[in-house]
């Protein structure tokens, strides 16, 4: 089965389109929720009303990934089925990025298209793999930049084109996910081990790196003619919201156990490999470097998500290819083609019917049991960390995360504060508010106009008067 994807024949993308949707089945006809999936369709619908990320909407959900959930939550509303097809759709153009550049930047001792089926072997294995999230969005910036820094390595003639688009494309992924920012260093780190490249080059990418994110701070210090907004809800990396709690390491081991299983073995084999030129010795070096400084991501997690374990799978891809084209007998290759053809789907089925852990962060459901009845297919705003509660209700007013929004309550007595508080309760009239953090009294009695619009019908529980 393999052997059928080793000739370099463009052709063999189309049975991977096929095997792309067909292997993902059991995900697609057993969806399941997740509390990021809540966040995402939260945000999206509260931006489809016109509000703007950090300015309206308090949250630390980078820029382009809320703009792409208001496009999703407007054509299919809070459907899941929809983020998987299309995060299955983004998979299969990364996988053509990766084989692309593997052709062109000589990756292997022969050119092929297993880097792509690999690759959607192996984002097969996990729904959080190919579900459409931020990092699987920011992934997407990193392997074309990935793409022209393997060709600034290989060509003896560097050109400066090539650091401009490495920085453009790196500085971009942090605009989807900003844990990626790491990537930056990262790559100036890669360069320094593994090219002659000249001073003035490290200056030009850092330069450019920075490009994105800078045009996106004055754009909304523009918007909002307050550049703490944006600093304090998306580059704020200080905080942590409780109320969600990290899936754990042992966790993410075993949602990343079919590709630390090739990586393992696929460096071990290095040994025995023969034919690989001088080239190709460092790009392995290359990859091996890349996926240990990849970890430092980890470290801007808040919580740390089986979601941003995806940035690992391009280095799973390309120490797999490796291991593949060492098995030259075909009782070997035919093991192997039935060991990476039959796990996927085999993991797919079993998290979709609930046999394996999922790997979800732990939540509150006390709150969420509490109030769900009631706040369903409402306009809520919630004082405290219950995010869950908005699984099947709309945000209403700015202040979704609490992590963010706590010490705005602590500083009422600030005109500013008032300002902002009154204008945000008017413009979006939420019907139900639930103040777990006894906030309530000191909004009513410093406005007591917008507090006279509602009325207390349990503890921590007041609906907006008709």
């Amino acid at each position: 089965m393999l052997s059928y994807f080793k000739l370099n024949d463009p052709f063999r993308l189309l049975p991977i389109v096929v095997l792309v949707f067909l292997i993902k089945i059991p995900a697609f006809l057993n969806p399941t929720h997740s509390p990021e999936i809540t966040h995402w369709f939260a945000i999206g619908e509260a931006m489809q009303g016109g509000s703007s990320m950090y300015i309206d909407i308090w949250d630390g959900m980078a820029p382009f990934s809320g703009v792409i959930y208001m496009v999703v939550t407007w054509l299919f509303g809070r459907s899941i089925l929809s983020i998987l097809l299309l995060g299955t759709v983004l998979t299969y153009f990364q996988a053509v990025i990766i084989n692309n550049f593997s052709i062109k930047a000589k990756l292997f001792e022969n050119n092929t298209y297993l880097p792509a089926l690999i690759y959607i072997l192996l984002t097969s294995t996990h729904p959080s793999f190919f579900t459409l999230s931020p990092s699987l969005m920011g992934l997407t910036m990193i392997l074309l930049g990935l793409g022209k820094l393997l060709s600034h390595v290989e060509f003896r003639a560097k050109k400066d084109l090539h650091i401009i688009m490495i920085g453009l494309f790196l500085g971009s992924a942090p605009l989807f996910y900003l844990p990626l920012i790491f990537i930056i260093p990262i790559s100036l780190v890669l360069l320094a081990l593994f090219s002659n490249t000249a001073l003035r080059r490290y200056l030009l990418l850092l330069f450019t790196s920075i490009t994105p994110l800078s045009m996106a701070f004055f754009y909304y210090w523009i918007i909002s003619d307050q550049p703490v907004y944006f600093i304090n809800n998306f580059l704020s990396i200080s905080y942590f919201d409780e109320y969600y709690s990290s899936i754990g390491w042992t966790q993410g081991l075993l949602n990343m156990g079919v590709g630390l299983f090739f990586i393992a073995i696929g460096l071990l084999s290095f040994g025995k490999q023969r034919r690989l030129n001088n080239y190709q010795i460092r790009v392995v070096q290359l990859f091996f470097v890349l996926g240990t400084l990849l970890m430092l991501t980890m470290l801007l997690e808040k919580p740390i998500t089986s979601y941003s374990l995806v940035i690992f799978m391009p280095i799973a891809t390309f120490f797999t290819v490796h291991l593949i084209s060492l098995f030259k007998k075909k009782v070997f290759s035919l093991v192997l083609s039935l060991v990476l053809f039959a796990l996927p789907p085999l993991l797919l089925w079993s998290i979709s019917q609930h046999l394996l852990p999922e790997g979800k962060p732990a939540i509150n459901n006390t709150i969420k049991n509490k109030y769900s009845s009631l706040v369903k297919g409402k306009r809520i705003m919630v004082l405290g960390s219950a995010k869950d509660l908005y699984t099947e209700a709309k945000l209403a007013g700015p202040f979704y995360d609490w992590g963010l929004s706590q010490s705005f309550f602590e500083t009422l007595d600030y005109y500013d504060n008032l300002v902002y508080l009154q204008s945000h309760l008017g413009k979006s009239t939420p019907d139900i508010i639930i103040d777990l953090e006894n906030n309530w009294p000191k909004i009513s009695k410093r406005l007591p106009i917008i507090a006279a619009e509602y009325r207390q019908v349990q503890t921590n529980v007041w609906v907006r008067i008709e």
